[in-house]
């Protein structure tokens, strides 16, 4: 019974060192990958903000609004919700808390949601099975997002807009609050709040700026869209390297417990067989 008892204990500590061995290897992986995303998104952040400036700055200068109406912030009657989350799991609670969110941001809109746009597995499954309005779909893809994707995305955003097809298109997506702290964002994608700027005499646009501004969309958009998608994946990263992390530290911490309880019985059997022999040496010199 005890020989017995210590073989599944050092099959136990066998199977749960492998299990640490691939949680490690996850954690370095996601690590990596952190690394490339923190690199492209530190350096897309300042060309965001430029750009982001710029185009203000042309559509605050627009006389005439009824040209570019169509993407100007009106109370909406008919609500897309883009839902970003990740293919894999092994992420703690990650897809989970979007998912939740979108939910409850599809519960708060009422009859004014239309559909869900879906960007990601996890999501994908989850509301196929609960039996949500999909509109789309896209499964496998980005999960090292460049920018070329980005556009392509934000250009099928804007048709299903510009189509009227839905007034208004929020994303829902993961955001690193920091390496510990994921928080779920909701930001609305179109259409935009422009402000009429003042002191503008100093600038003198060629050409109009209501060319410039037509030509600044698909990239101000674009850039956008980039933005969400790295913010996304390196949430996503964080959370799997933090949860491999704790995983590891986990299993380290089993494997102590059951390599005491081992050497423990191990220990309880060698005293009992040396007063079994003691015993019989004693029973022996009697006899003698």
């Amino acid at each position: 019974m005890g020989r017995g008892m210590q073989l599944e204990i050092k099959r136990k500590i066998s199977s749960i060192k492998s299990t640490m061995h691939m949680t490690r290897a996850m954690e370095m992986v996601a690590t990596a990958r952190l690394q490339f995303l923190r690199k492209n998104l530190k350096n897309f952040y300042e060309y965001e903000k430029i750009l982001s400036s710029v185009f203000e700055r042309v559509a605050g200068s627009i006389e005439d609004l009824d040209e570019i109406k169509d993407l100007i912030w009106r109370e909406p009657s008919k609500v897309i919700l883009v839902v970003i989350t990740g293919d894999m799991g092994l992420c703690g609670t990650y897809n989970d808390e979007i998912i939740q969110k979108a939910y409850e941001r599809e519960m708060a809109l009422g009859q004014k949601f239309d559909s869900f746009y879906i960007i990601g597995s996890k999501a994908f499954r989850r509301m196929k099975h609960d039996g949500k309005r999909i509109k789309r779909s896209i499964l496998e893809s980005y999960s090292r997002p460049f920018y070329d994707d980005a556009q392509s995305l934000s250009n099928e955003l804007l048709r299903i807009y510009q189509k009227r097809e839905v007034d208004c298109i929020e994303i829902i997506h993961g955001y690193p609050k920091s390496s510990l702290i994921q928080d779920v964002k909701d930001e609305i994608f179109v259409p935009i709040k422009i402000e009429k700027k003042e002191n503008l005499a100093l600038y003198d646009f060629e050409p109009k700026p209501e060319e410039i501004f037509r030509t600044l969309v698909p990239q101000y958009f674009g850039s956008k869209i980039y933005r969400i998608l790295l913010e996304s994946r390196i949430s996503e990263q964080n959370a799997r390297q933090n949860a491999m992390r704790n995983a590891t530290e986990n299993a380290k911490k089993l494997i102590d417990d059951l390599t005491l309880k081992y050497n423990k019985i191990r220990q309880f059997y060698i005293t009992q067989e040396v007063i079994e022999i003691t015993n019989s040496a004693e029973v022996l010199k009697g006899e003698n």
